[in-house]
């Protein structure tokens, strides 16, 4: 099983893997920044806005308490050093992306295809039904707890 931590971490490993790679000198860049940058920027931690598993597990706990509840992973896709990562996910995808050569073209909007993977999703329904199995021990005990 794994925690929401690790999917969150997961997810930003897969930003960087679709992410394109530049060709040798393009944009005054090293080959392969905007990956490295995407890696070393997007943790686990930071995809959760900072907090760990049991954080944003017990956010997403209370969260239920009022019928509701989301999953938020933050994806920086233009951190600092790699700006330009921006202008290859939407809404900012620039017409130079468009119409570019550099063999990339099926990385345009690599978060969503983070995101979309089967991996990822996989890996988040896994979670999802862990998470559903804590929640419905959690009201038996309570249920219990009334009736005794």
């Amino acid at each position: 099983m794994a925690t929401l931590l690790e999917v969150a971490n997961r997810l930003g490993e897969l930003t960087s893997i679709k992410a394109p790679r530049s060709k040798k000198g393009s944009n005054g860049k090293a080959p392969g920044n905007l990956k490295r940058t995407l890696k070393s920027v997007n943790t686990g931690r930071n995809v959760l806005s900072g907090r760990n598993s049991a954080q944003a597990e017990k956010q997403l706990i209370e969260d239920l308490k009022t019928g509701t509840y989301t999953f938020e992973f933050n994806i920086d896709v233009a951190p600092p050093g790699a700006e330009y990562g921006k202008y290859w996910n939407d809404p900012d995808v620039s017409e130079q992306v468009e119409n570019q050569t550099t063999g990339n073209k099926d990385k345009i909007n690599f978060a969503d295809q983070a995101v979309e993977s089967a991996e990822f999703q996989s890996m988040l329904d896994d979670y999802i039904e862990t998470l559903t199995e804590k929640v419905a021990n959690s009201i038996s005990k309570a249920i219990d707890k009334e009736l005794n």
